[in-house]
């Protein structure tokens, strides 16, 4: 009787206390399985577009330990934060008067300025969006500016000009040079470019050799005509980088099987060219394209740019190179005339 009263008697309720714990320790173990399954998609499927540039601008710095710059690049993901460009008649474009502070200050021609405008020496940049210093977190730290403070520490002030603009190539480059670098009056002119060359347009990849080197040809002859001395810099490129696993992706978005020859193929012949360009007297060439060689963190945001890291490995690149042409320019200028 007492067995068959236990079998038919009902449970044991369980406490509200302890139900309301079972509950929450279920929910946060639901919680962290789809963290997990996040994390674990997100590990092996990589976005694309303005996240996958989001992600790889920010593992620049998670990547190597620093800590990530909340306000992003200065130009903001994909120049969010820039006006739009100012049509030209005949530059085709340039970039827009912008005053963001500690970000951005570039005046109604479409200039920036670093360094003491008292300095015996004027350096102007020309390029696309790479030398204009794209996708640095603040104007202190684009490479042009890391440059300034590395040749002033050294002896040799200047006082730097940036003329460049998104999607410029080398024609709009020689354009912007003749119709208003020169009336700038610098000692010396470094165009940073190459890469815009053979990734936009429709050439073929003879054409668009051709026609890179015959602008640079153009311009070294009218800077020497004006005895301004020119230093060629080859950007630097993806393709001569040991990539990250987002890079990879990048690199798989960005070009097709025969792009990436053209661009491969193309950096080798212009390689070529511009050594010899630099030849003559009051030419220099530094080879940017291979930068970032040993790198094995995530140093491209994109095809093109970098953040932080990448600008201050490229101003240590050109900042000694420059320093010789500067002094070649001091001793030049040192040397009385024949008479």
């Amino acid at each position: 009787m007492a067995v068959e009263e236990s079998a038919t008697s009902e449970a044991t309720p369980i406490p509200r206390a302890k139900r309301i714990a079972f509950t929450l320790v279920m929910m946060s173990i639901s919680a962290a399985g789809v963290a997990g399954l996040w994390l674990a998609k997100r590990r092996l499927f990589l976005p694309s577009g303005e996240a996958l540039n989001r992600m790889a601008w920010e593992a620049n710095f998670s990547e190597r330990g620093l800590a990530v710059p909340p306000g992003g690049p200065r130009d903001g993901y994909w120049g969010a934060r820039m006006p739009p460009q100012t049509k030209d008649a005949e530059i085709s474009w340039y970039e827009a008067e912008a005053h963001l502070p500690g970000l951005v200050d570039e005046d109604a021609a479409g200039l920036q300025h670093v360094g003491p405008t008292n300095a015996p020496r004027h350096l102007l940049i020309l390029g696309g969006s790479v030398a204009w210093g794209a996708y640095a977190s603040s104007q202190d730290v684009t490479y042009f500016a890391r440059m300034g403070r590395w040749l002033a520490d050294h002896g040799s002030p200047v006082r730097i000009t940036v003329l460049a603009a998104g999607a410029w190539t080398s024609e709009h480059e020689l354009k912007a040079l003749k119709l208003r670098g020169l009336a700038l009056g610098p000692d010396v002119v470094m165009i940073l470019n190459g890469l815009n060359d053979f990734t936009l347009g429709n050439a073929s990849e003879d054409e668009r050799v051709a026609a890179y080197l015959d602008h640079m040809r153009e311009a070294r002859d009218l800077l020497s005509a004006h005895g301004i001395a020119v230093a060629f810099v080859l950007q630097p490129t993806l393709l001569q980088k040991s990539r990250s696993r987002i890079e990879g992706r990048v690199l798989k978005l960005s070009l097709d099987a025969a792009a990436e020859a053209r661009v491969r193929n193309g950096y080798e012949r212009i390689r070529t060219g511009l050594r010899d360009l630099a030849r003559g007297e009051g030419a220099t060439f530094i080879d940017g394209s291979n930068v970032f060689a040993t790198e094995r963190a995530t140093t491209f945001t994109d095809l093109w740019h970098f953040a932080d890291p990448g600008h201050a490995l490229l101003a240590d690149r050109l900042a000694p190179a420059l320093l010789e042409v500067l002094r070649g320019r001091e001793t030049k200028r040192a040397i009385p005339p024949r008479r």
